[in-house]
């Protein structure tokens, strides 16, 4: 027999009479009440009655705090799914009275509840579906794929060629480094690196700084940029006066002044240097100015942002971020942007040694981070279309700026095997593309689809994100086992021979180390004859 659910009118009553307390107290009967009894709830150390408070207070009044207190107890009770629902909430009406502030700060210290599972086909036959809302592709937009970026300083040039050490060989689409914009003091333009890059059959990523006032930034200062940079014939992904919502930047100063220069370089490139395409790149804070220094449309044509993966924010041992996701931090940007524009992970390291904290060994907190946001980007952000690597020890790396020793971190590849063994697994994968070739088409990860036809093994991935690190993951075909590999994006076979015509299933399951439940995903799918 099966039983229903007792409707709310009648659940209230007993929730009033379960949370009432000594024998004759009234029952609370308004929002506060009902907050104040959440509060002495939780004080008690009784989470779940204190979440069954807080919701009745946020039903009855749906304030940002009432839904925070209730996502709060959520979380103590161990209900991260519920917990992230009252924060979206929470989130949502700190926003709709302006304060957009608080709610950013909520969304980065709630990030981490937001667990989720899927699978994916690696080598679907047909094409990915583009964002509905995408307009045309941007200038220097793979149709597909993403492309493989890396940094490279003057220690890799050797003569005309790069050689960015062991296991970093066999090129990357898109090579980025620093230049400075100074009329008169050296050179005008990088035009080795831009050959080798060009001869390597990548682009050019220049972070382009001014070193002069932004209001001495003028047609005539640009123009021998601009000039040399066409005459390299290499496509180049210009992104001048980045961080602009850093206040440290001197360019941060005036909102109304970087917005006309920035306009002012597309302009010059657009006429002088067509291989040229705009980047313009903030830094994932203060998120709430970011529209007094968009430029517009017109003048940009990727959105980029500078992200790093550290085990301390600013190097305070107070703020530990090890559990802060990559693609938390991008989501605001990405999901601001990348129906006007595609998007840029300009630059991004994952440290597994922080002068914060010498002597410790980082290194898995950086494999975790580097494979979530690579196959984040490839599994579930489609116009993320390029990530470039900064593969530096900032602890004593000659090009690296002056700031706070505890502050530096070391973002290497190589002498790292793990890190260099995650990474060069990327490109083994065609969605991650490392020759600048924008047309060519490659397979790219899809959604499990609901029909397969089969041509061959299929190659799957699965996407896993849960607050905690060591969880178990469970494949399982119509209920036999399905190895998968052992760390993110778990991939796994499927073996043509087994996907015989009709029905089957494929389900997932996510423990934890103790053995509880955290997360299932089931798909059901046919196979045609």
């Amino acid at each position: 027999m099966t039983r229903s659910r007792p409707p709310l009118s009648l659940l209230v009553p007993l929730l009033a009479l379960t949370l009432a307390g000594p024998v004759g107290a009234a029952p609370p009967t308004s929002p506060d009440q009902w907050y104040a009894q959440g509060q002495k709830e939780l004080k008690a150390g009784r989470s779940a009655q204190a979440a069954l408070a807080f919701r009745r207070a946020a039903e009855l009044n749906p304030s940002a705090a009432n839904w925070r207190a209730l996502g709060d107890a959520l979380v103590g009770a161990g209900d991260l799914a519920g917990a992230s629902d009252a924060y979206a909430r929470a989130i949502q009406g700190y926003r709709d009275r302006g304060d957009t502030v608080t709610a950013r700060a909520l969304e980065n210290k709630t990030a981490p509840y937001r667990q989720d599972a899927g699978l994916y086909v690696l080598n679907a036959a047909t094409a990915a579906p583009v964002p509905g809302c995408a307009p045309k592709p941007a200038r220097f937009e793979p149709a597909s794929g993403l492309y493989l970026g890396m940094y490279v300083d003057e220690t890799a040039l050797r003569g005309s060629q790069i050689s960015l050490g062991p296991g970093l060989e066999g090129g990357f689409a898109v090579y980025f480094r620093y230049f400075k914009l100074q009329p008169g003091i050296g050179e005008v333009f990088p035009a080795r690196l831009a050959q080798a890059a060009k001869q390597a059959g990548g682009a050019l990523h220049i972070a382009l700084e001014p070193a002069i006032p932004l209001r001495q930034v003028t047609e005539a200062t640009l123009l021998p940029f601009a000039r040399a940079a066409a005459n390299s014939g290499v496509p180049i992904f210009l992104r001048f006066a980045a961080e602009f919502n850093d206040p440290a930047n001197e360019w941060s100063r005036d909102p109304a002044l970087y917005r006309a220069k920035f306009r002012l370089v597309h302009d010059v490139m657009a006429r002088e240097a067509p291989n040229v395409a705009m980047v313009w790149m903030a830094m994932p804070s203060r998120l709430e100015v970011l529209d007094s220094y968009y430029p517009g449309a017109d003048a940009v044509d990727w959105v980029g942002l500078s992200l790093y993966s550290v085990p301390y924010r600013n190097g305070n041992l107070k703020e530990p971020t090890l559990n802060e996701s990559p693609l938390d931090v991008l989501k605001p940007i990405y999901d601001k942007y990348a129906c006007t524009h595609p998007i840029q992970v300009s630059e991004y390291g994952a440290s597994h040694r922080s002068s914060a904290a010498p002597g410790q060994d980082f290194t898995g907190f950086a494999l975790a981070r580097l494979r979530e946001l690579y196959w984040g980007a490839a599994l579930k952000y489609p116009r993320l279309k390029n990530i470039n690597w900064l593969n530096l020890d900032m602890l004593s790396s000659a090009f690296v700026q002056d700031r706070g020793e505890g502050r530096r971190n070391d973002y290497r590849l190589s002498g790292v095997p793990a890190k260099l063994a995650a990474f060069r697994e990327l490109r083994d994968v065609g969605a991650f593309r490392t020759r600048f070739d924008p047309a060519s088409p490659v397979r790219v990860p899809q959604p499990f689809p609901t029909r397969l036809k089969v041509q061959e093994d299929v190659q799957g991935a699965l996407w896993v994100k849960t607050l905690d690190a060591g969880v178990k993951v469970a494949l399982t075909l119509d209920g036999r086992p399905v190895p998968t590999a052992a760390a993110l994006p778990y991939r796994f076979t499927l073996r043509a021979a087994e996907l015989t015509p009709g029905p089957h299933t494929l389900e997932l399951k996510v423990t934890s180390a103790r053995g509880q439940a955290v997360l299932s995903r089931k798909q059901a799918f046919e196979v045609g004859r």
